[in-house]
């Protein structure tokens, strides 16, 4: 079996710098071009884990995909840890919003499916099913961008080797 190194400390910063700045209000609307931040953090995973490698292992693809994978990963989790921790300190909540526009609208709603709506928000289960539902959308996009963004970083950081 070879000698490759550890994914886990460049994937963890590489996920650190996706979750931070995808999360800071203002600074986060960089991921408005093409997810920039996580990009950028699976580029970060990829470089960091090249360097560790021992010169005479070449460092493939694959490797910097799944550095840049678990990178989009971790991102995925701190960023939605850190954004919900925004949005209280901040004292935005948007499924507040969502579910008083829904309440007041127009439409033609059940009032069974407003009672349970009206109990979820009373009994705090629907933070929780929000938060669930952006880490389960962080963590598509930020796989597939991070995974991108790991081989971008190997195309523009690491050297090739000469055959």
């Amino acid at each position: 079996m070879e000698n490759k190194s550890s994914k886990l400390v460049p994937a963890l910063v590489g996920g650190g710098v996706i979750g931070l700045l995808s999360s800071i209000p203002i600074i986060n609307m960089g991921n408005c071009l093409c997810c920039m931040w996580v990009l950028l953090g699976g580029a970060i995973a990829a470089y960091m884990n090249a360097k560790d490698y021992p010169p005479e292992m070449e460092y493939t693809s694959g490797d910097a995909a799944l550095a840049g994978l678990l990178a989009g990963c971790f991102g995925a989790l701190f960023g939605t840890l850190l954004g919900y921790f925004f949005m209280t300190i901040m004292g935005t909540m948007p499924w507040q919003d969502m579910m008083e526009g829904i309440l007041e609208s127009d439409a033609d709603i059940p009032p069974e499916f407003e009672d349970m709506l009206e109990n979820m928000e009373n009994t705090g289960q629907m933070g929780f099913m929000f938060v669930f539902g952006q880490l389960f959308i962080n963590l598509i996009v930020d796989a597939i961008f991070g995974t991108l963004g790991g081989l971008l970083g190997k195309a523009l950081f690491v050297k090739k080797s000469k055959e």
